[in-house]
């Protein structure tokens, strides 16, 4: 099914960096070497697959639990036998375009979508495949250039009734997350998971697609890869020679992991090249839990992620369990029902030892109860797209206490819908008692402090990192420490990780170490100068987007990084990076040109605008800043970081009383804003406002008291108006943060201190 979720990265772009030397000529959106060669052509690679229809001769049981699988009809021209019941009878429609009171056919329906496109003329438009089977089905348009839209109004076959994915969140003709927009676009957002080793093949030059796949849906060959020299050999050497066949590759358990996970995640791509038994990172970047709120703390998910990072993340996992262990593959459903499945390896005797667990003893809930069910408790439920319910994959542990502290929710509760998280808590306390106390919750807390900034959480995260065994937690611990990068302690860490057996951790790390290599941290570049030719290709584009104001994009990481960043040219973020690129490359009117661009595209997104600003900014074109800023504002009034910007681009402008208000907002919005509290101090001091300075200037050190540059400025203020002994308190503070500052120590000496 489509993904409807807005795609929102806050990066910013905080300094220009120099120009690169020469630039060779271009056959891509970017910047690009002469021969790109990452993935080879359509032709040659769609040529080594035989199609599924090959496989039932054979295969005739797994064809047929296939066929009828949810991967079997993940994709598939409309059909009459299975889709006329969603047009009959006639219905009134919750389309909310609707110009009409019922409609009878898929004929029908285009007419009434054509109605809502936002065109000035009349667009023609045609409903050609549906996608997705059970629980929901959405239909395909075919719209101009290739493209092909998938409508938000969906079918619910076993309600028989229409409904709404976006849950009534109406979307207007021009937004992003509308179906006439690239948010609901089939060849950029759906495609390759629900087909064959599909090529989105996009052209920039006129923004069309030409589509392409081995075949339609989740064959056969979408899990075994490409089986045309099997089906040659079967076909050359029945019945005898089929034991021999040199021709079969078996996958490993980890091979298939990899291959479920490619689709059953959220990820970013890099390659746009889906290989069957190919190591996941070296055609995705994972989503996992991070500063962000797209996992709950404790891992449980929260926005649309699917089942493999959650997945990674679990103590089954780490354990040795794997998909085939619970699944069967062919028809994708549970191997077993109930708890017969779970007590397969928790009645004892496997290797390795899982617990021993008594259903009725662990749940403290009757058989035949609800509570008695292991998924209810720890793979609870979250629907999706309205009615796509998905059970969570990070086997959590239910724990109220999580709930009262930082709202994450908790089975418990699920369930007990009139009851309290005080209540369920009491309860957990009375069964579990110092169990509840375990290392998954002293994890969660950490993760939630750190969300929060607190700095006991950065110093428990330290610790941590070394010693958390899951890889998973490790690169979520590092994204987290990002935060505080250009502390010594947490920079060391991060590149101590940047050596992590796990691709995952060290992409983390490096993801994390960004900000300062950007600022030309020689040492933090040197230590991430070798993951350019690292074994894992997720973590040398990584690498080659943080170097990339040096790189020398002929090598095989810059490459990979110029393919990426034009794999994804198609969408509004994709642009962003675009215009990220060109401007640490030194080509400002180009990143310009690329923001615009993705404005033009998605002009709802507040970050496109900021970034926009920032661009405009270091141009000398402040009043553009200005006016990109505060439509920033506009679109997110509650993000202090917005006026904080700016109030530094009023600030250059020469306009300090306006500057002074857009800080006064931005710390309004989040009182622990230690940056904002310390140009508010600034700002206040050049207006000739001391005492408000000053009083601003102990709010920054009580947000962030690891920074010197605070007691420094609040040192100086003292100093001016002759209070020594808090000028000298205060220059101490600096020293003591940062011994070799350079001007607080001549200042102790001009008061007399040393």
């Amino acid at each position: 099914m489509a993904r409807p979720r807005r795609l929102i990265l806050f990066l910013a772009m905080l300094c220009a960096l120099a120009a690169c030397g020469k630039k060779p000529a271009t056959n891509s959106v970017v910047e690009t070497p002469a021969e790109p060669a990452i993935v080879p052509p359509d032709a040659e690679v769609h040529a080594q697959y035989a199609g599924s229809s090959t496989c039932k001769a054979c295969h005739e049981a797994a064809y047929a639990s296939w066929a009828a699988s949810n991967h079997g009809m993940a994709e598939r021209n409309f059909r009459a036998d299975l889709d006329n019941a969603a047009f009959s009878p006639p219905r009134a429609p919750v389309y909310s375009g609707a110009k009409t009171d019922a409609f009878l056919d898929k004929d029908q329906l285009a007419t009434l979508l054509s109605q809502d496109t936002g065109a000035s003329t009349p667009v023609s438009l045609k409903v050609v495949r549906v996608i997705g089977h059970d629980p929901l089905r959405q239909f395909l348009v075919s719209a101009p250039g290739g493209r092909l839209q998938v409508c938000s109004d969906s079918y619910d076959p076993h309600k028989n009734e229409w409904f709404d994915v976006f849950g009534g969140d109406a979307r207007q003709p021009g937004d992003w997350g509308h179906w006439t927009g690239r948010g609901m676009n089939w060849n950029s957002m759906c495609a390759a998971c629900h087909n064959t080793r599909l090529r989105k093949n996009y052209e920039p030059s006129n923004d069309s697609y030409h589509t392409r796949m081995a075949e339609k849906t989740v064959s056969c060959e979408a899990c075994h890869g490409p089986m045309k020299t099997h089906v040659d050999w079967q076909n050359q050497y029945p019945p005898v020679g089929a034991k021999n066949d040199p021709t079969i590759k078996r996958q490993t358990r980890e091979q298939m992991l990899d291959t479920c996970g490619a689709c059953h995640a959220r990820r970013g791509e890099l390659t746009g090249d889906l290989v069957p038994g190919a190591p996941f990172h070296d055609h995705f970047s994972l989503t996992l839990t991070d500063a962000s709120d797209i996992y709950h703390p404790d891992g449980q998910v929260r926005d649309e992620n699917y089942e493999y990072g959650s997945f990674l993340s679990s103590r089954m996992h780490h354990a040795g369990v794997r998909c085939v262990d619970c699944h069967e593959p062919h028809t994708g459903k549970r191997l077993l029902p109930g708890n017969l499945l779970c007590m397969r390896c928790h009645a004892g005797g496997t290797q390795p030892p899982a617990p021993v667990i008594d259903p009725l003893k662990h749940s403290q809930h009757g058989e035949g109860s609800p509570g008695n069910d292991c998924t209810a408790c720890h793979m609870p439920v979250t629907t999706y797209m309205q009615r796509h319910p998905r059970h969570d994959h990070g086997f959590t542990i239910p724990d109220p206490l999580l709930t009262i502290r930082h709202g994450v929710p908790n089975a418990c509760n699920r369930c007990h819908t009139d009851q309290s998280a005080e209540w369920s808590h009491q309860h957990t306390e009375k069964w579990y008692g110092e169990k509840m106390d375990r290392p998954t919750r002293t994890r969660a807390f950490l993760i939630a402090d750190a969300r929060l900034g607190k700095p006991e959480a950065r110093d428990g995260l330290l610790k941590l990192l070394p010693a958390e065994p899951v890889a998973a937690w490790r690169a979520s611990i590092c994204h987290l420490l990002g935060r505080w990068v250009n502390q010594p302690a947490v920079s060391s860490a991060l590149r101590d990780a940047l050596k992590d057996p796990s691709p995952h951790v060290r992409e983390a790390a490096a993801r994390a170490l960004l900000p300062p290599a950007r600022t030309n941290n020689s040492a933090i570049r040197t230590a991430l100068q070798p993951l350019l030719e690292d074994s894992s290709r997720s973590v040398r584009i990584i690498a080659a987007w943080t170097l990339c104001d040096s790189l020398d994009l002929n090598t095989r990481a810059g490459k990979e990084l110029v393919h990426q960043l034009d794999l994804d040219a198609d969408q509004p973020l994709g642009r962003m990076r675009l215009s990220q690129f060109a401007h640490l490359r030194g080509d400002t009117p180009a990143a310009i040109r690329q923001l615009r661009k993705a404005i033009t595209w998605d002009k709802n997104s507040p970050p496109f605008h900021h970034d926009l600003a920032l661009l405009l900014n270091a141009s000398g074109d402040h009043q553009g800043a200005i006016a990109s800023l505060r439509d920033a504002i506009r679109l997110d009034p509650n993000n202090a970081e917005y006026p904080y910007k700016l109030a530094l681009a009023l600030s250059e402008s020469g306009d300090i009383p306006a500057a002074t208000i857009a800080l006064e907002k931005a710390v309004q919005l989040d009182p622990d804003f230690s940056r904002a509290w310390y140009n508010l101090g600034l700002a206040r001091n050049s207006s000739g406002d001391t005492p408000g300075a000053i009083a601003a200037l102990r709010k920054a050190e009580a947000a962030e008291p690891s920074d010197p540059a605070i007691p420094y400025a609040r040192a100086t203020i003292h100093a001016r108006l002759g209070q020594r002994n808090e000028a000298a308190a205060a220059a101490r503070r600096t020293l003591i943060l940062q011994p070799d500052h350079p001007h607080a120590g001549q200042l102790l000496h001009d008061l007399g201190e040393r």
